[in-house]
């Protein structure tokens, strides 16, 4: 929802080079759109300081840590190094939020430990610091998009105000359920201008498919992914939420284990954790209970 022209190619920034990924925007098929100033800016609550707002020059690197000395005399030194724009609120924005802007937020996928939160603070968030009045959640996942027994819900703060404290997740969600034309079809005609999409690497696929059906609609909506996996295991970030309740519950079972075995002649405790295609729990649970002897990834 950045209003500044977002730079692309590759900056010199002393050494290396810095090659920044473009990223798809709404200006790339809709040059003309209008901006706003961000309403945190006249907000009485909340006064933002020198160097709050995000810049278009403002960049994530992909590997942070690197030898200068070795990467100058290396032959591969030619290759630059990636990087991201950096999230976060922008001085200038696409969106009249206190007028006809209405947002939608859906959970997908299984549980994961912070959803409610995380709905909470998107409503409490976008009611209390932008002047957002029209906020909607999907109910049930995608299929919540289409279903006619599943309308969306008008959110606001009061409503809201507990979530935090309950555990799954107040507006449902489901597996499956992505049907692409229909999803659209229900944003386009409910008229959401955002869709706030809470899921893992399956619903984030989905996200990117979504805003390519909307890219080529030439809709003025924006699509936010937020990683929601207990896994982490989607790439680029560091870490996604759920992930830390995971591994505290981990090193419970890993403790009992543990106990067990240690009470037991020649005893051993085995200790079998989730995590698909990676093994970020095991290896946190383990690093953080220094009781495991062997780790496996079989």
């Amino acid at each position: 929802m950045a209003a500044e022209s977002e730079p692309e190619g590759t900056i010199n920034i002393n050494s290396p080079c810095i090659n920044l990924v473009k990223l798809p925007h709404l200006t790339d098929y809709l040059p003309t759109l209008k901006t706003y100033t961000n309403p945190l800016q006249h907000n009485p609550f909340f006064l933002p300081s020198d160097g709050f707002y995000v810049t278009p020059t403002d960049v994530v690197l992909r590997h942070i840590a690197y030898d200068i000395s070795s990467s100058s005399s290396s032959s591969d030194s030619a290759s630059p190094h990636l990087a991201y724009l950096r999230a976060g609120p922008r001085k200038q924005i696409f969106f009249d939020l206190t007028d006809s802007t209405r947002a939608a937020i859906v959970n997908c996928g299984g549980l994961c430990p912070g959803s409610n939160t995380v709905i909470r603070e998107l409503v409490v968030g976008l009611w209390d610091l932008y002047g957002l009045r029209h906020i909607y959640g999907i109910q049930a996942g995608y299929r919540g998009f289409y279903s006619s027994d599943l309308a969306p819900l008008h959110l606001n703060p009061k409503m809201v105000h507990g979530w935090h404290k309950a555990g799954g997740t107040l507006l449902q969600t489901s597996r499956g359920g992505f049907q692409l034309q229909n999803i659209v079809d229900a944003i386009q005609r409910y008229g959401f201008n955002q869709v706030y999409i809470i899921g893992g690497d399956g619903s984030m696929r989905g996200a990117v498919e979504i805003f390519d059906e909307i890219r080529r609609r030439r809709l003025n909506v924006g699509v936010v992914g937020i990683p929601k996996t207990v896994d982490n295991d989607v790439g680029i970030i560091d870490r996604s939420f759920g992930f830390q309740t995971a591994v505290e519950m981990a090193q419970q079972a890993i403790n009992a284990a543990h106990v067990e075995a240690e009470s037991a002649v020649n005893g051993i405790g085995l200790v079998k954790l989730m995590g698909r295609s990676t093994g970020h729990i095991a290896l946190h649970a383990t690093l953080s209970s220094r009781d495991v002897d062997l780790l496996s990834d079989s």
